[in-house]
């Protein structure tokens, strides 16, 4: 798993989305385990991310259960079963604050 971490993480990284945040939560719920938390600069900009990282994980033959809201782009959420990826615009990032809401995961740093 710490390398699909990775992959999710660096991909985001590489295609210039700003403060990538894993978060373990697999203390808190028992639906999912990770959450990856991003912002791109546009909705353009977090759909052509969450593309790059569908594309890296079908390389592990991962593919989302569920994907929303990438019509509008402005938070996109990839539901790959035991961990999810948010791509947010840098406003909805700062208005819904989901690292504030799952405060009580920890932080996996990826180096």
């Amino acid at each position: 798993m710490d390398e699909v971490l990775k992959v999710i993480h660096d991909t985001i990284d590489l295609r210039k989305g700003e403060r990538p945040m894993v978060l373990d939560v697999s203390e808190q719920v028992d639906y999912v385990d990770y959450i990856i938390i991003a912002n791109g600069l546009t909705a353009l900009h977090n759909r052509a991310i969450m593309d790059y990282v569908i594309e890296e994980l079908a390389r592990y033959d991962i593919m989302p259960d569920g994907l929303n809201g990438y019509e509008n782009g402005e938070w996109i959420l990839a539901d790959f079963g035991v961990m999810t990826v948010h791509l947010f615009t840098p406003a909805l990032r700062e208005f819904y604050r989901l690292e504030d809401l799952w405060a009580a995961g920890r932080e996996v740093e990826m180096s």
